[in-house]
């Protein structure tokens, strides 16, 4: 059976089913893949949440698709760069946490950074602004293996800086659905981010700042 074949008995076409496995060969959060085929994979969860978002997504109001994705979760080290992200200030801006402003916001395209390596990546941008990346509504994640399916966060807030506030890596919103995957510590053998700047340190420190969870409405801690 040819590969074009082969991959349309792989594809979730409507997007009920989203793939992440960042050890596949041609994995890739390039603009163009939808990772809704097994046989081309997300690298990141974070790309993943973007893409059903687009999906649950329909032209006119109050009509969007409702309870629609799941994103399968393959085993691996997962690493989730959950900084505060931008607002809208009201003035055709977008503020951080910091204050600080910028409207450098252009479309996704070829160009896009999305590799989490990078401080200037694009996926961290659609963040909450108190930090955690935002689940969109009615999105399942699902891990292959609770023990080797790991995630851990590339932000961890300072725990000795009262001007740092307390922060989580993932935002909660409605009819969201998690299962068999396990949340670490940021990376000991790598480093973090542990305040509003790209300062990067080791993280041999207290995370006790740092949830796993909270709403993404801004009310309910």
């Amino acid at each position: 059976m040819g590969l074009s074949r082969l991959d349309n008995f792989l594809k979730s076409v409507r997007g009920t089913i989203l793939y992440v496995d960042p050890s596949s060969l041609d994995s890739t959060d390039n603009i163009e893949n939808q990772g809704n085929s097994l046989t081309r994979p997300f690298k990141t969860i974070q790309r993943a949440l973007i893409e059903s978002a687009r999906f649950s997504y329909q032209i006119g109001l109050d009509n969007d698709r409702f309870d629609k994705t799941t994103i399968l979760v393959y085993p691996g080290e997962h690493t989730i760069d959950n900084r505060p992200g931008w607002i809208p200030d009201g003035a055709n801006n977008y503020r951080l946490r910091g204050g600080e402003t910028s409207n450098d916001f252009p479309p996704f395209d070829l160009t896009t950074t999305f590799d989490l390596s990078s401080p200037d990546n694009q996926l961290y941008k659609l963040n909450s602004i108190h930090g955690g990346v935002i689940i969109p509504r009615g999105t399942s994640l699902v891990g292959l293996d609770l023990r080797k399916t790991k995630i851990r966060p590339k932000y961890v807030p300072n725990p000795t800086n009262d001007n740092i506030e307390r922060s989580c890596i993932f935002r909660v919103t409605g009819t969201c659905y998690f299962w068999q995957f396990s949340l670490f510590d940021a990376d000991p053998n790598g480093q973090c981010y542990t305040d509003y700047t790209d300062n990067l340190i080791v993280p041999n420190f207290s995370h006790h700042k740092l949830s796993c969870f909270e709403y993404a409405d801004g009310v309910n801690d």
